[in-house]
């Protein structure tokens, strides 16, 4: 197991030394699909907790202010399951993203979102209630360079949700994301 983490830290640096950093004047865009189908999002309410699938997409554009730090904007769509009952999040986001070694990135982001929740059981209120919410994402991800220009972008996020309320009750929303993206350099 020791020599597999071995093995695989020195293709990390290998590639690493021979990948792209993104310079000063540098514009991108970055197609993302958001989270492959697995339970992600938790939310409580009331000491009930619900987790669901989703996937959704997101679109990125930054600009890099000076060597190896973007600044980004965006926006997204998420759509999930759980129970009975679908949520849909459109939300935008603005943020900034550092390349610590040349491929390897760090974000933060600040996201405003309106949600949807439709209830389709038989019981209690059916139909769709809405609401807002406002939290800050951090991601982590690795851009591999097949061009000079164009790079596949694997990537996690969690979102923490600071504020969030639907029908006039606050409850806690929480995410963890899988990602899979394209950079494309301007």
């Amino acid at each position: 197991m020791k020599r597999l983490f071995t093995i695989l830290a020195a293709c990390l640096l290998v590639t690493a030394a021979s990948a792209q950093t993104i310079s000063k004047g540098t514009f991108f865009v970055n197609p993302t699909l958001t989270n492959l189908s697995f339970n992600a999002v938790t939310i409580s309410s009331g000491g009930a907790k619900e987790s669901m699938n989703r996937i959704g997409l997101q679109a990125t554009g930054g600009y890099a202010i000076i060597d190896n730090l973007a600044v980004v904007a965006g926006v997204g769509f998420q759509s999930g399951k759980y129970s009975d009952s679908s949520m849909n999040v459109l939300n935008a986001f603005v943020g900034a993203r550092y390349y610590f070694i040349p491929s390897l990135y760090a974000g933060l982001n600040a996201a405003v979102g309106n949600l949807s929740l439709n209830n389709n059981t038989g019981t209690g209120s059916k139909g769709a209630n809405t609401g807002t919410t406002f939290g800050l994402e951090a991601n982590v991800g690795y851009s591999w360079f097949l061009s000079e220009r164009f790079a596949l972008e694997p990537s996690l996020s969690f979102y923490y949700g600071l504020v969030n309320q639907m029908a006039g009750q606050k409850f806690n929303l929480n995410m963890f994301s899988v990602n899979f993206g394209f950079l494309y350099y301007l």
